[in-house]
């Protein structure tokens, strides 16, 4: 069992688990307690007990010494029946993130808008270490240890041949987080270095395509792109294009789920396994495998004949539209435009192009993301999953992002409260 993270300045003995509210044997001679006592009995930091005062939830006043601060016990008890009273039977817990803003229209991480992000150059690295907050120090950081890599291929061989991508990055993770010995470091510093060890493992999971040799670990871009394409090897940055657009978007699904994950203190790798075991649905991250099959389709019977198959199969198209984006999605034209200048198949973009121009019209919205994403990998002549495997590596930025805060929230915070609605005891 993994002790505790300790913050700095916090003396907390950790919970009471005798059943009765931890401190409230400890009040002092004039009735008020101090500021520890305080955070046990509302199960917070101590750090947040003074977040409380500074937004008017909470009063306290000065001990005698001048020094330290008291607080009255009864309106403690009081907020830490408010707090309680707002856990709702359905997840809704406010959850304040400065990671992304997303918003219609509109994408950007740590305040910075995406096209600001890829107009000043900054490639996968450099985002990732924006998302985690970390000085972003070169190449030397982003390297695996050949223990770790060891285990890894040793991990993938033994993999059924025809395991997709996301359950290859998955075993990856697990088997590079088993082997770290510092996977239960939660503090900022500690996520990012398991971050950047778990992306490397999981690119390294996959096979190199064609007899290329493997390249080295960083770029991950290019790396992967070797991995998951034999076409054009220096059109990698497309791929680097997709990742930064694809590293967070707020609270997706998945990410809810890394949230959950790191509000259990879990490991940071746990934290990406939770994650990747959504993106492993059929409904979320693999739009892009049937935008994939219908460019396939277009490419040889031609776009009216796929995106009729499409809404046939599935009554609608993949890629269009957007619960958040309606008026449109900004990372499917960051990446569209840059994909429609390379030096792809003219053949295959062509495609591209057809097929967007006929979707851009219907009435399910304007193309999104996927759209994008699934373009490039059936132009680059990667496989259909291949854009699940490239979402799945990127999005980890940001679910180690998003699992940091949680590291500094309210711990075991997401209790929704269940309601029964099977049969009475001891009925028929």
């Amino acid at each position: 069992m993994r002790a505790r993270r300790r913050e700095p300045g916090d003396e907390s003995p950790g919970p009471d688990l005798g059943g009765r509210s931890p401190g409230s044997g400890d009040v002092p001679m004039n009735g008020r307690i101090t500021a520890i006592q305080a955070a046990q009995r509302l199960g917070v930091k101590r750090e947040t007990v003074y977040a409380y005062v500074s937004r008017g939830l909470l009063g306290s006043e000065r001990a005698l010494d001048g020094k330290t601060s008291t607080f009255d016990p009864a309106e403690v008890d009081r907020l830490r029946r408010r707090r309680t009273r707002r856990r709702p039977g359905h997840l809704d817990v406010p959850i304040a993130t400065a990671v992304t803003e997303v918003a219609d229209g509109r994408v950007g991480y740590r305040g910075t808008p995406l096209p600001t992000i890829l107009e000043n150059g900054a490639g996968f690295e450099e985002v990732a270490a924006l998302l985690w907050q970390v000085p972003p120090d070169g190449s030397p950081q982003w390297d695996i240890p050949r223990s770790t890599r060891t285990i890894v291929r040793r991990v993938a061989r033994a993999l059924p041949a025809e395991v997709g991508g996301v359950t290859r990055v998955m075993s990856a993770v697990v088997a590079a987080g088993a082997a770290d010995p510092f996977s239960a470091n939660l503090t900022g510093s500690g996520v990012a270095a398991t971050g950047r060890l778990l992306i490397l493992a999981a690119v390294e999971s996959l096979s190199t395509a064609g007899d290329r040799p493997a390249p080295a670990a960083s770029p991950v871009a290019r790396s992967l792109w070797a991995r998951l394409t034999t076409e054009v090897p220096d059109e990698w940055p497309l791929l680097d294009t997709a990742m930064v657009l694809l590293a967070d978007h707020g609270l997706a699904t998945s990410t809810l789920a890394a949230r959950l994950a790191a509000s259990t203190r879990a490991a940071p790798s746990a934290v990406v396994t939770a994650a990747l075991g959504v993106v492993s649905g059929s409904l979320h991250g693999g739009a892009s495998r049937l935008v994939h099959r219908m460019l396939a389709t277009a490419h040889t019977e031609g776009p009216p004949r796929a995106v009729r198959d499409s809404l046939a199969e599935f009554s609608r198209l993949p890629g269009v539209g957007h619960v958040i984006h309606r008026s449109g999605d900004p990372r499917f034209d960051l990446l569209h435009s840059r994909l429609m200048d390379s030096g792809l198949d003219p053949d295959r973009l062509a495609t591209v192009t057809a097929v967007v121009d006929l979707v851009d019209g219907a009435d399910a919205g304007p193309p999104n993301v996927d759209l994008a994403l699934g373009s490039l990998t059936w132009a680059a002549g990667m496989g259909p999953d291949a854009g699940e495997t490239v979402f799945a590596v990127a999005r980890m930025a940001g679910w180690l992002a998003h699992a940091v805060e949680e590291y500094d929230s309210q711990p075991l915070r997401f209790r929704p409260q269940g309601r029964y609605v099977g049969p009475s005891p001891g009925s028929s």
